[in-house]
């Protein structure tokens, strides 16, 4: 299995956290997780590698620490997340350029457009722009983007199609649409969409996604999960009250629940569906 999307630079992955795995076909909450415990049962249970993108420019540094720790299992994608990018400064465009040159990167990310908060909170233009940036110093570097685009396709896939010659590849994280939005990006810009947790949610939530995963190509799907966030729903287990639910990190030990139901979706087997999106996280980013 490849995760093609984790924060473990995070600080919540910092000191001794509860966190999300599996038992059998069931989520389970480990009580007493460290950076380092994980990383090794991720090892264990299959996770060949991950993909860290950055979340704001000082978060960078973190990754490539990291990396340089964990060297071949934790790869860097550098970038301004469009959340945080409101609160950047001119001079944060030529520290992502710095940081970009690194011959360890191998995406640009996570960039893109995100009009989820209220409009006064989002400036907007302020992303567009750094969107843009990112869109043509990946070109620059020949390199595929990783995206946010949240409640914001619209936009997002104007701004796309307006840089279509400057593209390299890339995945539309995180997605969460129906098969018509797929379709753009998959088809008309050569993207793949990201698949994580979110299909794991209840069917009010995941049904778009759902419908996605079963009218596209399994070679446009790419496995991730967004550790720390994005958790499944919260199992039928009396054990696990909603407050410890929220509290545990989400990581990649979800990745086989993914898998199962992409497979359900889809009419493949397991091993299959692990194989073919490990293959299209390969050959989407070089790894």
């Amino acid at each position: 299995m490849i995760e093609t999307h984790i924060h473990l630079s995070k600080n919540n992955y910092d000191q001794i956290f509860p966190y999300i795995a599996m038992d059998s076909k069931d989520y389970i909450i480990k009580v007493e997780g460290t950076r380092e415990k994980l990383i090794e049962e991720m090892k264990e249970e299959g996770v060949e590698c991950c993909i860290e993108p950055a979340i704001d420019v000082d978060s960078n540094e973190l990754i490539f620490n990291l990396c340089k720790r964990y060297l071949g299992f934790i790869y860097p994608a550098i970038g301004n997340h469009p959340t945080r990018c409101v609160k950047s400064t001119f001079s944060d465009f030529k520290r992502v350029k710095d940081y970009s040159k690194d011959k360890r990167v191998i995406a640009i990310g996570e960039t893109g457009l995100d009009y989820h908060y209220d409009r006064k909170e989002q400036h907007r233009m302020k992303q567009k722009i750094w969107f843009q940036y990112q869109i043509n110093l990946a070109d620059k570097l020949e390199l595929p983007l990783i995206l946010h685009i949240r409640n914001a396709d619209e936009d997002g896939i104007k701004i796309l199609r307006r840089n279509r010659n400057k593209l390299h590849g890339g995945v539309c994280h995180c997605f969460g649409s129906g098969p018509d939005i797929a379709e753009v990006y998959i088809e008309e810009l050569g993207l793949c969409i990201g698949v994580g947790g979110t299909l794991l949610m209840r069917d009010e939530i995941s049904l778009p996604l759902q419908e996605s995963v079963k009218a596209v190509s399994i070679n446009s799907i790419l496995l991730e999960t967004d550790g720390p966030y994005v958790r499944p729903h919260k199992p039928q287990n009396e054990e696990i009250s909603k407050k410890k639910w929220q509290k545990a990190r989400n990581t990649s030990l979800i990745l086989p629940a993914v898998i199962r139901r992409i497979a359900e979706l889809k009419d493949m087997s397991f091993e299959e569906v692990e194989k073919i999106t490990s293959d299209n996280a390969r050959r989407v980013f070089g790894i």
